[in-house]
């Protein structure tokens, strides 16, 4: 293709050098090189961690029908903690403070909520359910003070993928949630070495 069949964009990102070739300036090409990126960075895999956007598309199954082939298996999964998604006892809420989201899924667990993107919005997550073990006040300790300094947390969490009917007034959703063995099958910042 040569300049006399170009289309030239608005903002000029297609441009046309004395040469009579077809270029784009440079702050076109960094713009195109961060969109991919970020789209490419959303559903990358990580180690054996499959990113949570690969599942989750705002909160509810992505592929209803592989995630409930998928029911009861081992999953490894990474993401992003919904801050204002944390569920747990008193000794969580005491933690927590203001962060502290309700009670618990039981009295022998804790529950927090991840996110496929960084930037989704809140509750556009689904649950994790970790018991109450020694563990559990490290983690919770880093996400209230992430939460506080408005930054997110990277999280990667090892456990049983359950799915569920989620119903809603307009069409039948599959929820999910992951059940973690331990808090140590929950990771932040960087999955553990193989």
């Amino acid at each position: 293709m040569n300049c006399g069949e170009a289309a030239v964009d608005r903002i000029g990102a297609i441009t046309c050098g004395q040469d009579g070739r077809i270029g784009m300036n440079k702050s076109s090409i960094v713009g195109l090189l961060l969109t991919a990126s970020i789209f490419i960075g959303c559903s990358q895999q990580i180690g054996e961690y499959e990113a949570a956007s690969s599942i989750s598309r705002n909160g509810f199954a992505k592929d209803a029908k592989e995630l409930r082939a998928r029911q009861g298996q081992e999953i490894a999964v990474w993401g992003y903690i919904d801050h204002a998604n944390v569920y747990g006892d008193a000794g969580t809420e005491a933690i927590l403070g203001e962060w502290w989201s309700g009670d618990g899924p039981d009295a022998a667990a804790w529950q927090f909520n991840v996110m496929a993107n960084e930037e989704d919005a809140v509750g556009n997550s689904f649950a994790v359910l970790v018991p109450n073990d020694a563990g559990r006040d490290a983690l919770l300790e880093r996400f209230v003070a992430d939460a506080r300094a408005q930054k997110p947390t990277k999280v990667f969490v090892t456990g049983t993928l359950n799915t569920f009917d989620a119903p809603t007034a307009e069409t039948s959703l599959t929820g999910l949630f992951i059940q973690a063995h331990s808090s140590s099958d929950v990771v932040l910042d960087s999955p553990p070495e193989e």
